[in-house]
């Protein structure tokens, strides 16, 4: 047999070698940078988002937003979900659809109590799953912010805002009786806000805008599609970076819709957090979400309702104080009303374990567990000072959280942020309304009292 042989032509070697290069390229790249211009589709095409040409002529928007300092964790949650579904439909529309969210820190929020430890420009990742949240839309922590504006303008540069909307309600929101999404633009008064083209945000000294109007506003969170348009400058910009101040005046477009709850689903927490968590629950409760029935899967996408969450051997109870006793003293029980209340639900339940989330103080908390005598009450505490310095106190709340969600029964405070995130956590997680949508009374003699709403979880 006669063997043959021929050389490769130089530039069929050239096309083999670029095309291995490519595949090893596509097999090892994990990160995919989401800043791409059209030149990066030549360049580093492995390392960017795959974007039509036309999408790329549009600009990328920066939606940066804050929320008033007096309103707690739990509702500024709740104000990320309204900006989080505008953002998923802004980048349906033609010149948005490279828009990002900024998510604005977390600093010494107001019922943050411990002083002795650094609370301030707390990144979201502290807090929450961002790789989850990002499977919803696109946003991006703060430090990530900082790294992008660092791409695009340069080191050491001040961020210069394009455009800064400080909201204010209107002082008549019903207009002969009707309520109409508007906005209005009004003269600013003078505010530490903005000052000669500087701006405090969050703490940050490198913020700053030539562009700062005061609106007042009222209406769903598509209607800033309209504000964003109204004043949209004429001149081309490359990227457009937009503050909206005082978001929480935004309302949600469909409150407990089928976008509410994917965006809320979402919002997994750290997993830090989740095994801080279940080292708890473990230890102190005998409790694992094997046992419990409360496996979630591993991506919020892959979730499907259901009612079969069985819950730990154990009652949890959020007993909301502080500021409850003042502004909502005619509907926040006694603590002995609402230890009273609790026994009646674990002799209901056949249970003898009640775990308590509260901002009670230590002689209320002390005070409980002595009517409670017949029970073992247990609440969480940070193991040394150490890990209340990693956790702060917001990861406190959350672990809180945490163990209440997983709890075999559940009752709340009435009309408190804190316990409606529970009731969401318990919804996605699968357990039947009766154990979980449940409120204390002011008193546990008339337990026809107001009850806060049940909002049951849509999926598609």
């Amino acid at each position: 047999m006669q063997l043959y042989s021929f050389k490769v032509p130089l530039i069929v070697q050239l096309y083999y070698s670029l095309l291995l290069v490519a595949i090893s390229q596509i097999v090892h790249t994990s990160h995919i940078r989401e800043i791409c211009e059209k030149r990066d589709i030549f360049f580093e095409p492995f390392q960017c988002q795959l974007y039509d040409l036309d999408v790329l002529d549009e600009p990328i928007t920066y939606l940066l937003y804050d929320v008033n300092p007096s309103e707690g964790f739990n509702l500024r949650r709740d104000v990320y979900i309204r900006m989080a579904v505008f953002l998923e439909f802004l980048r349906t529309q033609r010149g948005y659809r490279r828009a990002k969210l900024v998510l604005p820190p977390w600093s010494n929020l107001v019922h943050w109590r411990s002083h002795n430890i650094d609370q301030t420009q707390l990144f979201w990742n502290h807090f929450f799953d961002l790789r989850s949240m990002k499977q919803y839309t696109d946003v991006i922590d703060m430090d990530e912010f900082f790294v992008e504006y660092e791409r695009l303008h340069g080191p050491d540069t001040v961020v210069m805002l394009d455009e800064v909307y400080k909201l204010k309600h209107f002082e008549n929101m019903f207009e002969n009786g009707v309520f109409v999404d508007k906005f209005e633009e009004h003269v600013c008064p003078k505010s530490h806000d903005y000052d000669a083209g500087a701006l405090a945000y969050f703490g940050y000294a490198n913020f700053s805008t030539d562009e700062f109007t005061c609106l007042h506003f009222q209406g769903s969170a598509m209607l800033l599609h309209k504000l964003l348009e109204t004043y949209k400058s004429a001149r081309i910009h490359h990227v457009r970076y937009v503050l909206v101040l005082n978001a929480e005046i935004v309302l949600h477009d469909l409150w407990g819709n089928v976008d509410y709850w994917e965006a809320r689903r979402s919002m997994r927490f750290a997993p830090e957090l989740i095994e801080v968590a279940g080292r708890f629950r473990n230890d102190m409760l005998d409790s694992s979400d094997e046992q419990d029935r409360t496996t979630r899967p591993a991506r919020w996408m892959d979730e499907r309702g259901h009612r079969n969450a069985r819950g730990g051997d154990y009652l949890c109870a959020h007993i909301r104080r502080a500021d409850f006793l003042y502004g909502r003293d005619k509907t926040t029980p006694t603590i002995q009303s609402a230890a009273l209340q609790i026994r009646a639900k674990l002799l209901e339940q056949g249970l003898k374990t009640v775990f308590v989330a509260s901002d009670c103080s230590r002689m209320e908390f002390y005070n409980l567990k002595n009517y409670l005598k017949r029970f073992r009450v247990v609440r969480f505490v940070p193991e040394s000072y150490e890990q209340r310095l990693a956790l702060k106190d917001g990861g406190i709340a959350i672990v809180d959280q945490i163990v209440c969600s997983h709890a075999r029964y559940f009752i709340g405070t009435y009309e408190s942020t804190f316990t409606y995130r529970i009731y969401e956590e318990r919804e996605i997680i699968g357990f039947p309304k009766d154990l979980t949508f449940n409120t204390f009374c002011k008193s546990e003699k008339d337990m026809n009292c107001d009850k806060n709403t049940v909002w049951p979880i849509v999926y598609h």
